[in-house]
Formats: C-alpha cells, sequence, structure tokens
C-alpha cells in the first residue's frame, strides 16, 4: 500500500509546475501553427505562353523547368498543367493578352504574370534550282513580358538574342507549323536558359520594387 501511494504522489505535480507545462505546451502548438516567415514571402508567378498571337508552343513550359532547377530562387511557380488549361481558355491576344494574365493570375493568387512569346520567329526558303531540295533558314527570340495583376500593366520586358540555325532537306512536303518544326523547337530551347537566367535575375528587383513578399502582396 505504501509502494501506491508513494506513486500517486509523484503523479501529483505542484500546480506552478502544470502551469508551466501547459503554457510552453501551448506556445510551441501556436509556433507549429503559424506559418515561417519565409513562407509568408515567397512570392507566386503565373508563366504562360502570350500574347497568343506571339506564342511558340512549349516556351513556357521550357521556361518553367529552367527555373524550377535553380534551388537559389526567392519564388514559386503556379503548375504548368494548371496553366496550359487557363490559357486554353482565356483571351490571350493582342491587347487583351495582359488583362486576361492579370486576371489569371490573381484567380492564381499570383503576385506577377509572365508571358512568354516569341517576338522573333522567322523562317526564309531557298528552294533549289531542280526544286528537289530547299534550304531553310530559322531565327527564334523569346521573351518575357512581365505583368502587375493589380494594374494589368506590364512591369517589365525581357528578350533573349536571336538565335539561328538552318537545315536542308527535301522539297517533297509542305514546310511544318512552326509547333512542329523541329529547327523552331531546338533554337527555342536553346534560348529558353538564356531568358530563365534573366528573369531569375529580375524578378527580385521587380517583387522588391513593387512591395510584393513582405506583405504578402
Amino acid at each position: 500500500m505504501s509502494g501506491m501511494q508513494r506513486d500517486k504522489r509523484n503523479l501529483a505535480p505542484r500546480p506552478l509546475v502544470v502551469a508551466g507545462v501547459v503554457v510552453s505546451a501551448v506556445l510551441l502548438l501556436l509556433a507549429g501553427c503559424a506559418p515561417r516567415a519565409t513562407e509568408q514571402q515567397r512570392p507566386l508567378v503565373a508563366i504562360m505562353n502570350a500574347p497568343a498571337d506571339v506564342a511558340l508552343e512549349g516556351s513556357a513550359e521550357t521556361i518553367q523547368a529552367q527555373l524550377e532547377r535553380d534551388e537559389g530562387r526567392s519564388f514559386d511557380m503556379v503548375s504548368g498543367f494548371t496553366m496550359r488549361f487557363l490559357e486554353s481558355h482565356n483571351d490571350l491576344f493582342h491587347s487583351r493578352a495582359a488583362p486576361s494574365a492579370a486576371r489569371i493570375a490573381r484567380t492564381q493568387g499570383a503576385q506577377l504574370a509572365i508571358m512568354i512569346g516569341a517576338p522573333v520567329l522567322e523562317r526564309a526558303v531557298t528552294v533549289s534550282r531542280d526544286e528537289a531540295s530547299r534550304r531553310v533558314d530559322v531565327s527564334v527570340a523569346l521573351e518575357a513580358q512581365v505583368v502587375d495583376p493589380k494594374t494589368d500593366a506590364v512591369v517589365q520586358t525581357l528578350r533573349t538574342r536571336t538565335h539561328q540555325g538552318s537545315r536542308v532537306e527535301a522539297n517533297d512536303e509542305p514546310l511544318p507549323e512552326p509547333n512542329d518544326d523541329a529547327t523552331v523547337v531546338a533554337l527555342m530551347e536553346s534560348a529558353a536558359p538564356e531568358l530563365a537566367k534573366s528573369l531569375a535575375a529580375e524578378l527580385p528587383y521587380l517583387f522588391s520594387e513593387l512591395l510584393i513578399g513582405s506583405s504578402g502582396g
């Protein structure tokens, strides 16, 4: 019996100790539930193929893939799957591109919209004398237009140098569409790292100028 009483006495802590344990537990719980400061300040951007009239299919995906490889970037991106769906359900042509891009960014909680286009996409075809073959000279440059969703305004434009390539092929079929042209795609993929690097360097300055991140946008 004395052993049982001794156990019960040891299991009954003093009131002050109980209060201290409760306070510590509550503080730990609140600390676990509160978002980390870095998470609160990490902006979100929406990258899309636009304006549609100068978009080159696959460009935004390639740029996003390049940025995702950068473990030191200071921002997150809306998923590519979501952006491809939204691109196909919004008017991103001509003067309507920036306002539509801004609206897409707002619906996704993104602090910036980034439109990726190919303002330079040229193919010059030279047919041989016997018309049996042709030479195709291709030029491609990519461009990123950064849109502020709060104002629908383009706040920065970044462009790559013009990448050039050529090929000689049989002249027995029509020229493929640019999105299906192997030389065009290769030049786009060559220009993508250049544009991704420019974006990674420029976006932190834009976040700072637009006061994005410190107060959640």
